[in-house]
């Protein structure tokens, strides 16, 4: 008898492809299968049309217009974008909460000789915008902070801190991955914002960035310059459309379903908190994304109680960062101990989640914290 199929709670990592997106992308792979960019045949501009009826499906769903979204990959290739308009002498804000892929590429940068801020979050994962208005200099140039945290849920200030760049004459990207499709985003309020497909029930490998007209950005891949030289290679026409599809999908049930998500969270907090000992939640009560809870269990190894916890996929923070050793850099930036980080879960709910599967996970956890605790004391 095969073991049965775990209960997935992983949703910040990546979520399942709806049926409903597969069944508009298929038809893309065999019998509308042409180059978007073959406009001389009929395959072509069949393909075309369903890359640009795509854009103006997720620009409506963004109230932005067409010609302000390119596709690329996914977000780590937007963000490397949004980050490559700097030059040696600019000065970079971005903050300690944000994904390695604003991280990694600012720190090279900084390598290029661009000034680097690093804003240091409080103890609930915000960013303050006071201390962004202090941070910037007469030749800061871009300012990266992203929508919300798919460690510990934080949802920041967006329109404040699209607000003090504006004022300031200074360029904001904002990486949305977390947020898009799951809360309420005004995309204009930004120059720049990265997404991913994936993170709503969309394909993955596809993505895009939203570029405000009158902001020119460079391009790292350069070729055919298909996306007006924003992303040059040859568009995914499947993707693009099963991601059109994914947003059209979540204007439809993202409000109802954060409801519901956010209920079954709450429920989960409680009764963790209350009914498992050395327990602590990380990130905010209020403005946290509705299916996210990051836990801290005292004297646990998350890793020990992952691998324990079979009848569940759980994981300890970003699949981007999942195979390194080590406690997660954002929990320590907002003040856990190396110790209360490394013994930290997040909990991602999404919309095939249940009232009975929060019943399970609890009963399991009860369970096998006291053990690997009745363990680890022996």
């Amino acid at each position: 008898m095969p073991p049965e199929t775990p209960i997935y709670l992983d949703h910040h990592a990546t979520t399942p492809c709806d049926a409903r997106v597969v069944d508009v992308m298929l038809p893309f792979f065999t019998t509308n299968f042409g180059n978007s960019g073959s406009l001389t045949h009929e395959h072509g501009r069949r393909a075309a049309n369903a890359v640009e009826d795509s854009r103006i499906t997720i620009a409506r769903f963004f109230d932005v217009q067409p010609n302000e979204v390119y596709f690329t990959a996914g977000a780590t290739e937007s963000n490397n974008i949004a980050l490559n308009l700097l030059a040696a002498g600019d000065h970079l804000i971005t903050s300690a909460v944000e994904h390695k892929s604003i991280l990694a590429p600012a720190r090279r940068a900084e390598k290029r000789g661009v000034e680097l801020t690093v804003l240091t979050p409080d103890r609930e994962g915000f960013i303050d915008p006071a201390a962004l208005r202090d941070a910037i200099r007469s030749n800061t140039k871009l300012v990266s902070i992203e929508a919300a945290n798919g460690e510990i849920g934080t949802i920041q200030p967006v329109a404040e801190f699209a607000a003090i760049c504006r004022e300031r004459g200074v360029l904001y990207h904002t990486d949305i991955t977390q947020a898009a499709g799951k809360i309420p985003l005004k995309l204009a309020d930004a120059d720049l914002a990265s997404f991913s497909a994936h993170k709503l029930y969309g394909p993955k490998g596809i993505g895009g960035l939203y570029v405000r007209r009158g902001v020119r950005v460079e391009p790292l891949i350069v070729g055919g310059g298909q996306e007006k030289n924003i992303r040059s290679g040859t568009v995914n026409v499947p993707g693009v459309v099963g991601m059109a599809t994914a947003f059209r999908i979540r204007k439809d049930e993202m409000t109802d379903e954060g409801t519901r998500l956010t209920v079954l969270r709450n429920e989960l907090w409680e009764r963790i908190t209350t009914e498992i000992a050395g327990t602590s939640v990380n990130g905010p009560r209020e403005l946290r994304l509705p299916g996210n809870l990051n836990v801290s269990f005292d004297r646990i190894e998350a890793d020990s109680l992952i691998v324990a916890m079979r009848r569940f996929s759980l994981s300890s923070g970003s699949a981007c960062s999942s195979g390194e050793r080590g406690p997660s850099p954002l929990l320590t930036a907002i003040g856990l101990s190396d110790a209360a980080a490394l013994g930290s879960i997040r909990f991602g709910l999404g919309k095939s989640n249940t009232a009975e599967h929060i019943a399970m996970l609890v009963d399991d956890l009860k369970r096998i914290v006291a053990k690997l605790r009745e363990i680890s004391a022996a």
